[in-house]
C-alpha cells in the first residue's frame, strides 16, 4: 500500500506527502480491522506494523516525508 506512493512523496515533498500518509493510514486502519478510533489512540501502530511487514519501505517513507517516525505524520484529534 505504501510502496507505490514513495515516488510521489519524493516528488511532492514532505508537506503534501504527509497528507497522503495520513489518508493512507486511516484507509489502512479501516481495511485491516484496526478502526480509526484505535488508530487515533495509538498512532504508533503504524510504525509497529510497517517495521514488521516492510522495514525497507518504512525507512524510505521516513526519508521522503522527513519524519522521525510514521506516527508523527498521522493526524490525531
Amino acid at each position: 500500500m505504501m510502496e507505490p506512493e514513495l515516488s510521489n512523496w519524493r516528488v511532492q515533498g514532505p508537506t503534501i506527502g504527509r497528507i497522503g500518509l495520513n489518508l493512507m493510514a486511516h484507509e489502512w486502519a479501516l481495511t485491516n480491522g484496526v478502526g480509526n478510533q484505535q488508530l487515533l489512540g495509538d498512532t504508533a501502530v503504524v510504525d509497529r506494523s510497517t517495521s514488521a511487514a516492510c522495514p525497507d519501505v518504512r525507512t524510505q517513507a521516513l526519508e521522503a516525508l522527513e519524519l522521525p517516525e510514521l506516527a508523527a505524520g498521522v493526524l490525531t484529534l
